[in-house]
C-alpha cells in the first residue's frame, strides 16, 4: 500500500515536473517569437540604410544583406549632404536644437512635478483629495481637443511663432508624472520626515534633502519617459516653428528630409536609425533605474 502511494507521489511529480517544463517552453517560445517581430523590423530599417544606392533601385525582391556590400553612403548624405545647406539647417544642428528645447524644460518639469507630488504624498493640507482629483482629470481630456485653444492663447500672448509654447508649459510639470512620483513617494517611510522635522529641516529641504535621493530611479524613469516625448514632438513644433528651419527640431528637419529624399530609401533609412540612435544610448545607460523606477512605483513600504 505504502509502495503504491509512493509510486504515485512520484508519477504525480514527473508529471507537474514535465509539465512546468512545457510551460516555460512554450513562454520562451513565445517571447523569441515577439523579439523577433520587434527586432526584424529594425533590421530591415538598418539593411536598407547600408544599401547601397543603385542596388536599391535594381532590386525588386527582398534581401536580408546587400549582395553588392555595405555601404555608408547614405549615412554619409544624411549627415553632410550641402543640399541642407539651402534650408539653413541639419540634422546636427536640429539635434542639438531637441537638446535644448527639450531637456531643460524636462529637468525643470521633474523638480515642479516632484514638489507637487511630494506635497500630495506626504503633507496634510484642506482640499488636497479635492486638488489631486483635478489634477487626475485634466490627463482625460484629449491633447487634440486643447490644440486650437492653446494656439489662440499663445497667439494673444504674441508666442506664436517662437520656441516658447513648446518650452514653457512643461516647466510646470504634468499630471502624469505627478501621479507617478506621488505612487513612488507613498512607499517612502514617513518617520524619515518626522525625524527630519525634529532636526529642523522644512519641506522644501525635506524634498531636496531626502526625497528626491531616495525617489532617484523613480525620477530617472519619468525622465526617460518625458524626454522621448519631447525628442519625437512633432505637432507642437509644426504649429509654432512652421517655417522657422534654423529652429527645427530633429523630427521637423527628418519630415522635411524624408520629402526631399523621398525617392531614395536608403537616404530614409540612415535618417531614421540617426533618429533612432540616441534613445537607445539613452535608454542602455538608464535601463537599470528605469526598470527599478517604474518597478517599485506604487509599492508601499
Amino acid at each position: 500500500m505504502r509502495g503504491r502511494k509512493k509510486a504515485n507521489l512520484l508519477q504525480t511529480k514527473e508529471t507537474l515536473t514535465a509539465g512546468g517544463l512545457l510551460v516555460k517552453l512554450l513562454l520562451y517560445t513565445w517571447l523569441v517569437i515577439m523579439t523577433l517581430c520587434v527586432l526584424i523590423p529594425f533590421y530591415v530599417i538598418f539593411k536598407m540604410s547600408i544599401t547601397g544606392r543603385v542596388e536599391s533601385l535594381q532590386t525588386m525582391g527582398f534581401i536580408w544583406f546587400p549582395k553588392m556590400g555595405a555601404t555608408l553612403e547614405a549615412y554619409k548624405t544624411a549627415l553632410f549632404d550641402s543640399t541642407f545647406d539651402i534650408y539653413g539647417i541639419s540634422i546636427l544642428k536640429s539635434f542639438f536644437n531637441t537638446l535644448w528645447q527639450t531637456i531643460p524644460t524636462v529637468l525643470i518639469g521633474l523638480f515642479v512635478s516632484g514638489m507637487a507630488a511630494f506635497a500630495y504624498a506626504k503633507l496634510c493640507f484642506p482640499g488636497k483629495g479635492i486638488l489631486f482629483g483635478l489634477t487626475l482629470m485634466t490627463m482625460m481630456i484629449p491633447g487634440a481637443v486643447l490644440t486650437m485653444p492653446s494656439y489662440i492663447y499663445y497667439d494673444m500672448l504674441g508666442w506664436s511663432h517662437s520656441v516658447l509654447p513648446i518650452v514653457i508649459p512643461g516647466m510646470f510639470g504634468g499630471a502624469m508624472t505627478i501621479f507617478f512620483l506621488r505612487q513612488f513617494f507613498e512607499g517612502i517611510p514617513s518617520d524619515l520626515l518626522d525625524a527630519a522635522k525634529i532636526d529642523g529641516m522644512g519641506f522644501f529641504t525635506m524634498y531636496i534633502k531626502i526625497m528626491i535621493p531616495l525617489a532617484g530611479p523613480a525620477f530617472i524613469a519619468q525622465f526617460v519617459f518625458a524626454f522621448i516625448g519631447g525628442y519625437n514632438s512633432y505637432m507642437g513644433p509644426l504649429l509654432y516653428l512652421n517655417g522657422q528651419t534654423q529652429l527645427y527640431p530633429l523630427q521637423m528637419t527628418l519630415s522635411l528630409f524624408r520629402g526631399i529624399f523621398a525617392s531614395d530609401n536608403t537616404i530614409v533609412a540612415a535618417l531614421t536609425i540617426i533618429a533612432l540612435v540616441p534613445l537607445l544610448i539613452v535608454y542602455i545607460f538608464l535601463q537599470k533605474y528605469f526598470v527599478e523606477g517604474v518597478a517599485t512605483t506604487g509599492v508601499k513600504g
